[in-house]
């Protein structure tokens, strides 16, 4: 080949190189996962945090002044409605029921002979005793018999008092706490045990104004106590308050409907509360088709975004919901939304806003 067919050769090259070459991308659709709005719940949950105590408990004592002799029971203790709990020395209240027993005997006797007196002198002739001394042994008689009276309620009194001497239990319970020791004193009133009824317990609240209306007597709910590994126990509102505590929260009783062993005083519990309310809907969403802006509580109502499909351009649509409460893997969406819509639930980091996209549909 000639040195001029290769210069022109090369000239030619050199010149095909300058000419840009057109190349056009094209955007395949990307299939994403997605699932239809389903129909909206007029049910709202909400959940709020409680104390767990006993729905009856009672703070025991003796009614008469002692010093302790002996205690019969420890905490924890399961008793019976009369069962003994714990005594007083008992020895003072015997000496004065023994005395007052006398007394009563020795009163019983005076009456006796004064009315005796009283008999004889009116089955005397007449003029033998004036009329003032038959007035006096009457009036001796009454004072004798009313003085009998008198005794005899100190005698009640004195057995009253040494029946006190012994605490009983005044319901079947358990014994939360015993607050004296043995040999000490014992003033009238003085809180020797704490009783509970350890089969019903309740949960108190406090629930924000918003939500107090929409509460009612007898209410279904839910507790679930973590300590009991989120054992879920069925309850229903057994009490609402009607004055504000702590701000602008009302106090509500939660009783349980059945018990456990295992429960105890002070434990937490979280009550679940179904709000009825037709006029807010709410769609449940899976968490996975959101991008949360803020993470979303029981209590307030935060901005999320998710995609929607429009099926006549098959692109997708970014939109702001307003989300609620998380109900297990899903969520309540108030707006945005509409009922039969497509929206994607998977992948959402890897889309875009007006992205085509193609319905993914499990073989």
């Amino acid at each position: 080949m000639s040195k001029l067919t290769l210069l022109l050769a090369a000239v030619l090259l050199l010149s095909g190189c300058n000419k840009e070459l057109d190349t056009v991308f094209v955007e395949h659709p990307k299939a994403v996962k997605f699932q239809r709005v389903n129909e909206s719940t007029g049910s709202i949950f909400r959940e709020i945090s409680g104390q767990i105590r006993s729905a009856e408990q009672s703070s025991l004592s003796f009614r008469v002044n002692g010093v302790l002799q002996d205690i019969y029971v420890s905490k924890g203790d399961r008793v019976v409605t009369g069962q003994p709990l714990a005594q007083l020395d008992d020895s003072d209240f015997s000496v004065a029921l023994n005395k007052t027993q006398a007394s009563l005997g020795s009163s019983r006797a005076s009456a006796k002979a004064a009315n005796d007196q009283l008999q004889r002198a009116t089955r005397l002739p007449e003029g033998i005793i004036s009329l003032a001394e038959l007035e006096q042994l009457s009036n001796n008689a009454e004072a004798a018999l009313q003085q009998v009276k008198v005794v005899e309620a100190d005698l009640a009194r004195a057995k009253l008092e040494l029946q006190r001497t012994i605490l009983r239990s005044p319901f079947d319970g358990q014994i939360a706490a015993v607050s004296v020791d043995n040999f000490s004193k014992v003033a009238n009133g003085q809180e020797v045990i704490e009783l509970i009824d350890g089969d019903a317990y309740e949960v108190e609240v406090l629930l924000p104004e918003s939500m107090i209306g929409n509460i009612n007597y007898q209410q279904a709910v839910t507790v679930t106590v973590s300590a009991l590994r989120d054992k879920v126990f069925a309850g229903e509102v057994s009490e609402i308050g009607s004055r504000v505590e702590n701000g602008n929260a009302f106090p509500v009783t939660i009783r349980l409907h059945q018990s456990s062993d295992k429960l105890r005083n002070g434990m937490s519990g979280s009550v679940k509360f179904t709000v009825n309310n037709s006029s807010i809907p709410a769609y449940l969403v899976p968490l996975t088709a959101l991008d949360l802006t803020y993470s979303a509580t029981a209590e307030s109502v935060q901005a999320a975004s998710l995609y929607v499909i429009n099926e006549q351009t098959m692109t997708l649509q970014l939109r702001t919901v307003k989300v609620g409460h998380i109900r297990a893997n899903r969520i309540e969406v108030y707006s945005g939304i509409s009922e039969n819509e497509a929206i994607v639930v998977a992948g959402i980091p890897f889309l875009r806003d007006g992205m085509v996209v193609s319905l993914w549909q499990a073989n």
